[in-house]
C-alpha cells in the first residue's frame, strides 16, 4: 500500500433515512475503521450521517408510485419479484448507479457494496477494469436474495453466523465466505446507564426496529394482551406504524402502549428501563438489538430459529411467536426469572471492538491481494 491510507468505500443507501440495525451497524463500522491509523473510509448513502460520507440519489423504496406499481396485480408482483425489481431492489439499483461515477473516480482500494444485483455487476466491472476487490455483507436472511447476491462473485461474502454461512454456501458454492459475528458497543450499552422515566404499568416489554410487516410487532401486541398485565413499548417507525398504533390502542388501551423514536445513543436508557426485550421478526441475519438489550442487562424473547438460538444462548427464550399463548407464556417465564449478570456476560462475548478488528484485517488482506473473478 506504499504507506498511504487504505481507502475504503462503503455503499449503504438507507443510512440517514432508515433506523434499522443494518444501517446502525454500518455507521458504527465506518466510524471504527475511519478512526484507525491507515484507514480512510467514505460512506455512500442517501441521508446525512456523522461519519465521512457522500450523498447519493436513489428511487426510494417507499415511493408511493413505486409501491402502487409493484402491488397493482398479483401476477405483476410475482414477475417483479422474480426479476429482482421489487421496491427495495429498485432503490439499491438506482443508488448503485448514482454512486458508480464517484466509485470510478475515487480509485478505492476495496468496496463494501450493499447495492443488490446491479451493485454487484458494477463492482465486477470495477474489478475487471481497475482490479478493485469488493465485499458483500449479508445483512439479510433470505436464501434466495443472499444467494443471488453471493453469486455475483464478491471477493468475500461476510455473514454473521455459521447458519448463514451454510445457507449461502448451498446457494452459491463458489462463494468465499467469512463469518464475522455482530458486535455491540459495550461502553454505550451497559446496565448502569440512567433509565428513562416511564409512566406505564409494569412489567414493560420493549421492542425495537423498523415498523413493517417483516418485524411483526402485531404479534407482540397479541402476546402482551395475552399476558394480561404490563405495557408494550415500541421504538421505531415505518410503513406499518399507523396500523400498529390502531391495533395496540384497541387491544391494550392507550395507557398500556407507547411507540416513539429516539436517537440510537439514547436507546440504552430505554433498555435499562424495561423489564424484558422482544422482537418477533420473521427472520434476522443476526439481530443486533438482542445484543444491545443483553448488554444493558435484559433477557429477551425471540422467534424460534437457529440464528436467534445462537445469539441468545441461554439468556432468554425462543418460542413460536405466532402462537399468542406460547409467546405470552415465554414472556411470563423470562419475567419470573432472576437473570442476574448473565445477559451482560453473554453480550461481552460479542464486543464490537473485536468485530471491527476482524473487518480491518479482512479489508487489509483483500486490498493487498490481486482481485479474482469468481465464476457465477
Amino acid at each position: 500500500m506504499t504507506g498511504r491510507p487504505l481507502r475504503v468505500a462503503v455503499v449503504m443507501p438507507g443510512v440517514g433515512v432508515f433506523r434499522r440495525g443494518a444501517e446502525a451497524f454500518v455507521v458504527d463500522l465506518c466510524r471504527a475503521l475511519g478512526s484507525r491509523p491507515g484507514f480512510e473510509v467514505t460512506l455512500f448513502c442517501r441521508g446525512e450521517t456523522e461519519v465521512p460520507h457522500r450523498r447519493i440519489r436513489a428511487i426510494p423504496r417507499d415511493a408511493r408510485w413505486l409501491e402502487a406499481l409493484y402491488r397493482a396485480t398479483w401476477l405483476g408482483k410475482k414477475v417483479l419479484d422474480t426479476l429482482y425489481l421489487d421496491p427495495l431492489n429498485i432503490e439499491w439499483a438506482s443508488a448503485s448507479l448514482s454512486a458508480f461515477p464517484a466509485l470510478w473516480r475515487g480509485r478505492y482500494d476495496v468496496i463494501v457494496m450493499e447495492g443488490g444485483l446491479v451493485g454487484g455487476w458494477l463492482c465486477r466491472l470495477l474489478r475487471r477494469l481497475r482490479g478493485t476487490p469488493f465485499v458483500d455483507i449479508a445483512h439479510g436472511n433470505s436464501p434466495r436474495w443472499e444467494g443471488a447476491f453471493a453469486r455475483q462473485g464478491p471477493d468475500r461474502v461476510v455473514v454473521f453466523t455459521e447458519q448463514a454461512a451454510a445457507m449461502i454456501a448451498a446457494r452459491a458454492p463458489a462463494a468465499r465466505i467469512t463469518v464475522i459475528p455482530h458486535g455491540v458497543d459495550l461502553g454505550l450499552f451497559r446496565p448502569d446507564q440512567p433509565p428513562v422515566e416511564l409512566d406505564l404499568p409494569r412489567p414493560v416489554i420493549l421492542a425495537a426496529g423498523s415498523v413493517d410487516e417483516h418485524k411483526r410487532f402485531e404479534l407482540a401486541v397479541a402476546a402482551v394482551e395475552g399476558l394480561g398485565r404490563g405495557s408494550l413499548v415500541v421504538l421505531g417507525d415505518g410503513p406499518g406504524a399507523a396500523a400498529l398504533d390502531r391495533q395496540a390502542s384497541e387491544r391494550l388501551g392507550k395507557d398500556r402502549y407507547l411507540r416513539t423514536t429516539v436517537p440510537r445513543e439514547e436507546m440504552p436508557g430505554w433498555y435499562v428501563a424495561s423489564d424484558v426485550f422482544t422482537l418477533p421478526s420473521l427472520t434476522e441475519a443476526f439481530g443486533l438489538v438482542y445484543l444491545e438489550a443483553m448488554a444493558c442487562g435484559k433477557a429477551a424473547v425471540a422467534s424460534d430459529d437457529a440464528v436467534r438460538r445462537a445469539v441468545l444462548g441461554d439468556v432468554g427464550r425462543v418460542c413460536d411467536v405466532t402462537d399468542a399463548g406460547a409467546y405470552a407464556e415465554a414472556l411470563e417465564e423470562v419475567l419470573a426469572t432472576d437473570w442476574g449478570e448473565r445477559p451482560r456476560r453473554r453480550a461481552e462475548g460479542f464486543s464490537f471492538a473485536d468485530t471491527a478488528d476482524r473487518y480491518a484485517a479482512l479489508l487489509g488482506t483483500l486490498a493487498e491481494r490481486p482481485a479474482e473473478e469468481t465464476p457465477r
